[in-house]
């Protein structure tokens, strides 16, 4: 279909067709809203992969920290939420028998029949934390919340202990002081292990 202009700049005849389409497909676009879906257990990047096939636009946050093993560390992602991605959908998208049964996915988050959108600020402010190659560090998400002297819990083994937030070792690790022996020393300990008490 092509372009014929009026004098005036105006479109004419079919044009005027093809104009409500690029309307309506425009109007579709800022009424989409963000929902979250349950995945499989470490299927974040399957279900991803396939709700893109389908057409989906799909938002699954990383994380950016450092594994150590062995005396080798290298730079690992893994999700920001474990189990959980999000879709941008339209009204006519929101099939939610088709987006349960895609491979990897359990089906979207919901309440008996209602599946509550993600407010839009929520997904711009996860977005707005990730560096230039669309990873979170895990040290700003820290660096939020972690304030020296601030009261933590630590996940050692299956038990919960106390201690004092001191500072950021490194991108991924940390310094606390722990109550041992009725001494409080500074013990290094991995961020993900850490909770703000």
């Amino acid at each position: 279909m092509g372009f014929t202009a009026e004098p005036g700049g105006s479109l004419s005849g079919s044009d005027n067709v093809y104009g409500y389409l690029i309307f309506w497909k425009a109007m579709q676009e800022t009424q989409r809203k963000w929902f979250a879906v349950r995945t499989k257990a470490r299927q974040e990047e399957i279900a991803t992969m396939h709700y893109m096939r389908q057409g989906f636009t799909v938002y699954s946050p990383k994380v950016q920290s450092i594994r150590r093993h062995a005396r080798k560390t290298e730079q690992v992602m893994r999700p920001l939420f474990p189990g959980y991605i999000f879709l941008h959908l339209n009204s006519h998208e929101q099939d939610w028998t088709a987006i349960g049964s895609t491979i990897g996915a359990i089906g979207p988050v919901r309440f008996n029949n209602y599946c509550p959108p993600v407010p839009d600020w929520v997904i711009a402010a996860i977005q707005s934390r990730e560096n230039e190659n669309g990873f979170i560090p895990l040290r700003s998400l820290g660096e939020k919340t972690l304030k020296s002297g601030s009261r933590v819990t630590v996940a050692m083994g299956d038990k919960e202990i106390e201690g004092i937030f001191l500072n950021f070792r490194d991108e991924d690790r940390v310094v606390i002081l722990l109550d041992i022996l009725q001494r409080q020393l500074p013990v290094v300990t991995p961020l993900a292990k850490l909770k703000v008490a």
